[in-house]
């Protein structure tokens, strides 16, 4: 089996095949003035986090993911994963990409496969909206809230990881 990280070109239906990899300075710099996140924020420069960013071939930065382990030592957390403006649904109303969310969720997916967590993520659910497809699309499951009134926490592990983790698998 070959692991292939892709999202679709809306305008054509293509998959346009994506490399993660460690994101650059220049990379997390580049996204300062247009992105909807400071990539360079002291929130990301926390060094527990290890930052990656998803490229086309062509270097176009299509997506950056934050991961770090979580506080227990059973998952991997998803601190934050961003789409490029062009394809954030809460800047762009058409977007030039679909499927950057489960590709990165995928990416930690893999991360947590690789560092000996089985395949297990968390994160937050930063809208009430994104919460519910999180649930109904990828199956995530709702985890305890630290905090009354805060993000709302989800995981993902056994079939829900894998169901999103396999889509890139051929």
């Amino acid at each position: 089996m070959v692991l292939q990280y892709y999202v679709v070109e809306n305008a054509t239906g293509k998959q346009i095949e994506i490399d993660i990899e460690l994101a650059t300075n220049e990379d997390l710099t580049s996204t300062k003035e247009k992105w909807q996140s400071d990539w360079t924020s002291e929130f990301i420069r926390d060094p527990k986090l290890e930052k990656y960013a998803a490229k086309t071939d062509a270097g176009e930065i299509v997506a950056l993911g934050a991961y770090r382990e979580d506080d227990h030592g059973i998952s991997v957390f998803i601190a934050n994963i961003e789409a490029h403006p062009e394809s954030n649904p809460t800047i762009s109303t058409v977007r030039k990409y679909a499927g950057i969310g489960r590709m990165m969720i995928a990416y930690g997916i893999q991360l947590s496969i690789d560092s000996g967590h089985g395949g297990i993520v968390t994160f937050e659910a930063k809208t009430d909206e994104l919460y519910d497809h999180y649930i109904k699309d990828f199956h995530a499951v709702p985890i305890f809230q630290p905090h009354s009134g805060g993000p709302k926490l989800l995981m993902l592990a056994d079939e829900g990881a894998q169901e999103i983790f396999s889509t890139y698998l051929s």
